[in-house]
C-alpha cells in the first residue's frame, strides 16, 4: 500500500512540474486552456499535402514531415528541396522551407517557419492613426536527423523560436522526436507516434506563453498501392483531445508522373465551425523529381485558406545498368520468387511488387503462375530460406521444387528519383537467365505500372 502511495505521489510530482514550470497553459489538454498557449504558427506544419489531408500525415515519408514527425524522414534518399506558401486569414502569410540531405548516418534535415501578419495602424486615444504601422512576425529556424532501424523510423529535431510584436521581442527553443514502425504485407498498417513543440515557455514583453506542444499518434492504412488511409489522434496542450480522418487517392499517369486527391476531416474545430470548419482537400502533381501540391481549407464564417507547396529532389546516385540479356518469348509455369528489399526499400513494399508482378504475369496469357498456396511452394520456400541460395540459382530451384519451368525474381531499390524495379526470368533447367529488365517509377502508387511493364518485357512482348 505504502509503495502504491508513493508511486502516486511520484506520478502527480512528474505531472505537476511542467505545469509549474509553465510549460503547460492552465487547465492543460481541455477546452479551457484554449488561447493559453503562444507560438500558435507552430501548430499546423505548412505543407499543402498535410493541410489537404486535414493535417494527417503522422506516417508520411517526406521533407515536409520535419514539421510534423521528424521520423518521417527517415526514408529519404538524396537530396530534396520543399518550399511552401500560406495565404492566411486577416491578411496573414506563412512561409516555409525544408531542406534533407540522406547521408551513412541517416538523414539530415534542415527548415525554417516565417509567419508575417498586418497588425494594424497605431492608434491614439482618439483612435486616429499616426506614424508606423505596427510590426509582428513569428519565425521558427532548426534541424533534424532521423534513421531507419529495420522496420522502425526514428527522428528527432531541435528548433530556434522567436517572436516580435512592435518592440517588443522574445524567443526560446523546442524539441520534436517521433517513430514510425512500418508493417509488413501487402495490405499493411504503419503507426506513428509523436512529440511536437515541446520546450519552455515564449517570454515576450512582460508575459510569457507555453508553446502548443502536442502528443500525436496514428495509423496509415495502405489499401493498396493507390490508395492510403488515415486515422489519427491528436491531445494539445491547449485544446481538448480530437480526431482526424483522411485519404488519399494516387492516380499514375506514366512512369514518371502522377496525380493525387486528397480529402479529410480534422474535428478540433467541429464544433465552433461545423463540417466546413473541420474538412480540407486538395490534390497533387508529381512529374520525376518535381513534386506541386494545392490544399483548399475553409474555416467556416471565418473564411478560408490556400496553400501551395513545391518541392524538388535531386542528387540520386548512378544506378547500374540492368544486364542485357535477348528477348525471347517464353511460355509455360513459371514460380515467383520474393523480390529482394534493396537500399531504402521495405519488405512490405518488395512484397507487394513481388504480388503485382505475379498477376500482370498471369494476364500475359503467355504464363500459368505457380499457386503460392500449394503445399509444394510453401515446402520448397522454407528449403530455400535454409539453403541460403539467392539470385538465379534460387529462384531456380524454386521453380524445379515446385515443378514450374521457369521462375522470376528481382529487386526493388530506392533513390531520391523514386524506386527501380528489376526482375528476370530463370529457365529452372539451366539456371540461365533468359530475360531480364528494369523499370523506374516515380512513387509506390506506380508500383502496377512497372509490374505491367515487367510483365511485356519477361513475355516477349
Amino acid at each position: 500500500m505504502r509503495r502504491t502511495a508513493a508511486a502516486s505521489l511520484l506520478l502527480l510530482g512528474l505531472a505537476a512540474g511542467p505545469a509549474g514550470a509553465g510549460l503547460f497553459p492552465d487547465n492543460a489538454f481541455s477546452d479551457d486552456a484554449r488561447g493559453l498557449a503562444g507560438a500558435q504558427f507552430l501548430k499546423a506544419p505548412p505543407s499543402a499535402r498535410f493541410a489537404a489531408l486535414a493535417g494527417a500525415g503522422l506516417t508520411l515519408g517526406c521533407p515536409d514531415a520535419f514539421f510534423l514527425n521528424p521520423a518521417g524522414a527517415a526514408g529519404l534518399s538524396g537530396r530534396a528541396v520543399s518550399a511552401s506558401y500560406e495565404a492566411l486569414l486577416e491578411g496573414s502569410s506563412r512561409t516555409g522551407l525544408v531542406l534533407s540531405n540522406a547521408a551513412a548516418s541517416g538523414v539530415f534535415s534542415a527548415g525554417l517557419l516565417y509567419r508575417g501578419s498586418d497588425a494594424g495602424p497605431r492608434l491614439d486615444g482618439a483612435g486616429t492613426a499616426f506614424g508606423s504601422a505596427i510590426t509582428a512576425y513569428d519565425a521558427a529556424a532548426g534541424a533534424g536527423w532521423a534513421r531507419r532501424f529495420g522496420l522502425t523510423d526514428f527522428g528527432f529535431g531541435v528548433k530556434y523560436v522567436r517572436s516580435a510584436l512592435d518592440s517588443e521581442r522574445g524567443a526560446t527553443a523546442a524539441v520534436d522526436a517521433g517513430f514510425v514502425f512500418r508493417g509488413s504485407g501487402g495490405q499493411a498498417t504503419d503507426l506513428a507516434l509523436a512529440l511536437r513543440n515541446f520546450g519552455p515557455p515564449l517570454k515576450l514583453g512582460s508575459g510569457k506563453a507555453p508553446l502548443p506542444s502536442e502528443l500525436a499518434g496514428g495509423l496509415r492504412w495502405r489499401y493498396s498501392p493507390e490508395f492510403n488511409v488515415f486515422a489519427e489522434g491528436r491531445l494539445p496542450s491547449d485544446h481538448a483531445p480530437y480526431l482526424v480522418f483522411a485519404g488519399e487517392w494516387l492516380l499514375p499517369v506514366s512512369a514518371g508522373t502522377g496525380f493525387a486527391l486528397r480529402g479529410g476531416l480534422n474535428f478540433r474545430n467541429f464544433g465552433d465551425h461545423g463540417f466546413m470548419g473541420a474538412f480540407a482537400g486538395g490534390f497533387g502533381l508529381r512529374f520525376g523529381g518535381l513534386s506541386l501540391d494545392y490544399a483548399f481549407v475553409p474555416y467556416g464564417e471565418l473564411g478560408s485558406t490556400h496553400r501551395m507547396t513545391a518541392g524538388w529532389a535531386w542528387g540520386a546516385p548512378r544506378r547500374a545498368a540492368p544486364r542485357a540479356v535477348p528477348r525471347r518469348r517464353l511460355s509455360g509455369a513459371v514460380a515467383v520468387a520474393p523480390f529482394e528489399a534493396a537500399g531504402g526499400v521495405t519488405a512490405a513494399e518488395a512484397a507487394v511488387v513481388r504480388n503485382l508482378v505475379e498477376s500482370e504475369l498471369a494476364k500475359t496469357g503467355r504464363f500459368r503462375v505457380v499457386e503460392r498456396s500449394r503445399l509444394d511452394f510453401i515446402l520448397a520456400e522454407k528449403k530455400l530460406a535454409y539453403a541460403g541460395l539467392s539470385g538465379e540459382a534460387a529462384a531456380a530451384e524454386l521453380a524445379r521444387l515446385s515443378s514450374a519451368k521457369l521462375a522470376v525474381f528481382g529487386a526493388v531499390s530506392r533513390d531520391a528519383r523514386g524506386y527501380t524495379v528489376t526482375a528476370r526470368l530463370v529457365d529452372a533447367a539451366t539456371g540461365e537467365v533468359q530475360l531480364s529488365d528494369s523499370v523506374s517509377v516515380a512513387e509506390d502508387y506506380l508500383f502496377r505500372d512497372a509490374a505491367r511493364r515487367l510483365a511485356a518485357a519477361l513475355s516477349g512482348d
